[in-house]
């Protein structure tokens, strides 16, 4: 499984650059499309805060900043849930016919949302400077904490994989699931500390890598990186079996599908 992914390491590159060409071809705003939707949300709970609609409490840091950062690796980590499932579909003419190996094109996704992952990521640099804010040198952490995120959205999208690839209904459940996951995680508010929402956001794995990303990044050191490694190591077995269940299951897929 390993050596057939290496060996498609050519194969990566080049569907990485034909995806991401493809997507903003036909776009006159071109790749201003990968700001938009950390842009929109945020200026949306900026607004929505600011006129009282919406009271959100006291961040540890302004809280544009706490939004702004929030938001990016939320659009990160759904991206990376989605995308196993959408490069699969997309490849499927391809492994149908020819033997390669699909987590080639799973690996190609994930290029792409790290791709997205730094051009956002330059929004949040204006952003230090209009805050006020210098980051801390805890930030030099910030990739290991995305990686911990990542592996946490590509375990769960492996695992989507098999069924969502016969019946779009997993895909299309996956996207209102995640819209709805976005308010039970800590992303444009600070995690409330009693109530039934403490104990929903107590359950929630993406809680500990995200805000330990974000309070590495924005803040110093975070209570959550415990919570975060273990996390991560579950991720990596679960990304692992999910593998192993997805080579066994797509000749029986392609069959399947070539009905």
């Amino acid at each position: 499984m390993f050596a057939d992914v290496w060996k498609s390491r050519e194969l990566i590159w080049t569907l990485f650059m034909r995806d991401l060409k493809a997507m903003y071809r036909q776009s006159y705003l071109g790749y201003i499309w990968i700001f938009a939707a950390p842009l929109v949300t945020t200026g949306v709970w900026l607004f929505m805060n600011s006129q009282k609609i919406v009271q959100v409490a006291e961040t540890p840091v302004p809280y544009l900043l706490y939004v702004m950062v929030g938001t990016v690796l939320w659009t990160t980590f759904s991206s990376a849930v989605s995308q196993p499932l959408v490069s699969f579909n997309s490849g499927r003419p391809t492994f149908m016919k020819l033997k390669v190996a699909p987590e080639a094109f799973v690996a190609a996704g994930l290029v792409k949302v790290l791709f997205d992952l730094g051009v956002r990521l330059l929004l949040v640099v204006p952003v230090f400077w209009v805050a006020g804010v210098m980051p801390p040198s805890t930030a030099l952490l910030f990739p290991f904490a995305v990686f911990c995120l990542l592996l946490l959205a590509l375990a769960f999208g492996m695992l989507l994989v098999p069924l969502g690839a016969l019946y779009q209904d997993v895909g299309r459940g996956t996207t209102m699931l995640l819209g709805f996951a976005m308010y039970l995680t800590p992303v444009v508010y600070p995690p409330v500390e009693t109530g039934w929402v403490a104990i929903l956001l107590r359950l929630n794995p993406v809680m500990p890598c995200l805000m330990t990303a974000r309070d590495w990044l924005t803040l110093g050191p975070s209570d959550y990186v415990i919570p975060m490694v273990v996390i991560a190591l579950c991720s990596l077995v679960v990304i692992f079996i999910a593998t192993i269940m997805l080579r066994i299951a797509v000749p029986h897929l392609i069959v399947r599908m070539g009905m």
